[in-house]
């Protein structure tokens, strides 16, 4: 029973920038917190259950790109429980502001933050996935003393604002079919090079996957284990025996689901990270039982072949898909197409490094894609070429409603309603039922009125306009 009163005490605090006072409940997250200086913007709060004002405690700002705050806190939260950090996540959707604005508001929450708890200004770190990731790794600019960054499938850097005598620690975190993987072994590279301390964790997820609270927590303890190295955190024997035990119970899992090439990567992880703390031989010991494990060798070979030839597919890719652009050759359409239908069969194959290749590689040809469509609009383009891209947009990705809505608006436009409504009737296959948007779509003044336009919408939607 006393185990459980630290998790119902509520904490007085005075935010002196607010000019109010708030409840926190200790080992809880406290949503709903007012940034001052913003248009009602607000953050998600989590101190652990033993948190005291006494004492300096390390913080984690954590930016997720829908502003899932208190969710995102919550799959910190084990970790920050046990290691002793304080969560602080924005509750912002990234994308419905300017960057300069997120920027603002994101350093007006760590002031708030900064200048209302106990807050350690050597352990001030910033984590963040996908666009929050570009966020989190953008504030290191404006902080000098912050520690560390923990990015998950992106992240940014510009190497002209990178002091090789002021190094943080990065912790990039990869989803094993999001293309993005990649670019963060890059980033883990770039860092590397200059001797920063870094570490890489993946995942089983795809783009705009958050890892599991697992990861998270052997993630977050890179930070802790380095805060101890660099002598920022005081040793605690019995923690870093609980955080190699929760990383080994981790491989574990995988060796137990024949994860056995996954297991051996984080273990070969595991071997620098604890070195110094003892446990070097026991991991090299562990190691080689997984490789003499039946399998392991069949896995890694699946995996090196499997990412050789994605490498290859990239640069075909690629090339082949700026050539059709540039000669808006829509003859090659129906073969966009097919290599879609040849990625979801391999999604459904079952040999996992097929399928993590496969989800990778759908995901790159939708970004190139993406490129080029928001390129292509943006310019001074003839309606031809806007059209093909759309229509390319439509094989590649067929649920991104606005390439269908450009199509409907140009063909409409161009006076060819048999294109336009075609594309209306595949966006509504798709499942699309935003009926207001349909209504509203650039250019279709007329076609919208028409009978064939609303028998398509009540066909699908089972109501019309007109």
């Amino acid at each position: 029973m006393n185990k459980k009163l630290p998790f119902l005490i509520l904490l007085l605090i005075p935010l002196f920038t607010l000019a109010q006072e708030l409840r926190i409940a200790k080992g809880n997250v406290t949503k709903g917190i007012n940034i001052p200086g913003s248009q009602g913007d607000t953050f998600s709060i989590y101190t652990p259950s033993q948190y005291s004002q006494d004492k300096k405690w390390p913080v984690i700002f954590i930016f997720d790109p829908k502003g899932r705050a208190t969710s995102t806190a919550n799959l910190f939260r084990p970790a920050a429980e046990d290691q002793g950090y304080i969560l602080a996540a924005l509750e912002l959707d990234l994308k419905s502001k300017s960057l300069d604005s997120v920027i603002n508001t994101s350093v007006s929450m760590m002031n708030v933050v900064t200048g209302t708890f106990g807050i350690d200004p050597q352990q001030i770190y910033f984590a963040g996935m996908a666009e929050g990731a570009q966020i989190a790794s953008a504030l290191t600019l404006m902080n000098k003393n912050m520690a560390g960054i923990l990015a998950i499938n992106n992240s940014f850097v510009n190497p002209k604002f990178v002091n090789n005598q002021e190094p943080y620690m990065f912790i990039g975190i990869g989803g094993s079919q999001d293309y993005m993987v990649y670019e963060m072994e890059n980033y883990l590279k770039f860092y590397d090079k200059r001797d920063f301390p870094t570490e890489i964790y993946y995942f089983e997820g795809k783009e705009n996957d958050w890892p599991s609270s697992s990861v998270i927590y052997n993630a977050v303890s890179g930070f802790t284990l380095q805060a101890i190295k660099d002598g920022s955190r005081p040793a605690d024997n019995e923690l870093v025996v609980k955080l190699y035990k929760h990383e080994l119970d981790y491989v574990e899992s995988l060796r137990r689901t024949r994860n056995y090439y996954a297991a051996y990567e984080n273990l070969e992880r595991m071997e620098e990270k604890y070195a110094q703390f003892g446990y070097e031989v026991e991991v090299e010991d562990r190691m080689k039982d997984v490789k003499r494990t039946k399998g392991y060798s069949a896995q890694k070979r699946d995996f090196k072949q499997a990412v050789s030839y994605e490498r290859e597919q990239q640069a075909e890719y690629e090339y082949l898909l700026t050539s059709d652009v540039m000669t808006q050759n829509f003859q090659n359409i129906g073969w966009w197409a097919y290599q879609m239908d040849g990625l979801e069969k391999l999604q459904n194959s079952g040999e996992k490094a097929k399928v993590d290749m496969a989800y990778r590689l759908e995901g790159y040809l939708d970004f190139l894609s993406r490129r080029q469509f928001d390129d292509i609009m943006k310019s001074n383009a003839g309606i031809n070429a806007k059209i093909f891209i759309s229509v390319l947009r439509t094989a590649i990705n067929k649920q991104d409603p606005e390439a269908y809505f450009k199509i409907i608006s140009l063909a409409s436009l161009d006076g060819d309603p048999e294109t336009a409504l075609l594309y209306l009737e595949d966006l509504l296959k798709t499942g699309y039922d935003d009926y207001e948007k349909l209504y509203s779509i650039d250019g279709t003044l007329d076609l919208k009125f028409s009978e064939e336009y609303n028998a398509i919408i009540q066909k699908y939607l089972n109501k019309s306009k007109y």
